[in-house]
């Protein structure tokens, strides 16, 4: 009779394992199949960050390219109207510089919207005004026309626009052209790769600092 109730006991077992075996794998499926399509999202998410990394920091370097082209034209410029050079060489830096004039204003506003971009805003952002605030307003603009204006001198006059170039800060201009330039490109640029809003204070204030000092 013990013998008897023993091995109903074990096929109650038997039965209740067989039924419950199927479940446990289904359960057991659901929660790796989940586990592996979260990771899968992880993955994307985090291939999609990198390549939108990526993009923006293609975006700043194409803005550090024009940045320079235009500062570093305008200083082959300026030696040559310094040192008075054939009027050939003198012509040929203007047309380069002018070239670089236009291919910037050209680029101007793409290049405003990329850094917006970059900076995840849906509306005019500080440095996109500190880019026209600082960089051009304040250094690019001026430089122009301290250039054209020692160039015109060169052209009509047949001598050295050094003095004209000493009267309107071209070296000064120069210089602060290749500080706040520096400054705007590299902070823009750490942003694509930390861009919370105690990294874009401390971007700020570095940029402001470069930029408007004297």
């Amino acid at each position: 009779m013990n013998e008897r109730k023993v091995w109903t006991s074990l096929e109650i077992v038997k039965l209740v394992v067989s039924v419950l075996t199927p479940l446990l794998l289904l359960w057991l499926g659901m929660i790796v199949n989940v586990s592996i399509q979260e990771t899968e999202h992880a993955i994307r998410k985090a291939e999609e960050a990198r390549e939108i990394q990526r993009i923006n920091q293609l975006a700043i370097q194409s803005l550090a390219k024009r940045v320079y082209e235009r500062r570093s034209r305008a200083e082959l410029l300026a030696s040559s109207l310094k040192r008075n050079v054939s009027l050939e060489e003198t012509i040929e830096r203007k047309t380069n510089y002018d070239d670089a004039y236009f291919q910037w204003n050209k680029d101007h506003q793409a290049n405003l919207l990329l850094v917006r971009s970059v900076l995840g805003s849906q509306q005019y952002s500080e440095f996109e005004s500190m880019i026209e605030f600082y960089l051009v307003r304040k250094i690019f603009s001026p430089l122009d026309r301290c250039l054209t204006k020692a160039y015109d001198y060169r052209m009509t006059t047949g001598n050295s626009g050094k003095g004209i170039l000493l009267d309107c800060n071209a070296n000064e201009l120069l210089q602060q052209a290749l500080d706040c330039g520096y400054a705007l490109t590299d902070e823009l640029f750490k942003l694509t790769e930390r861009n919370g809003s105690n990294q874009r204070a401390v971007s700020s204030n570095v940029i402001k600092q470069r930029c408007s000092a004297e």
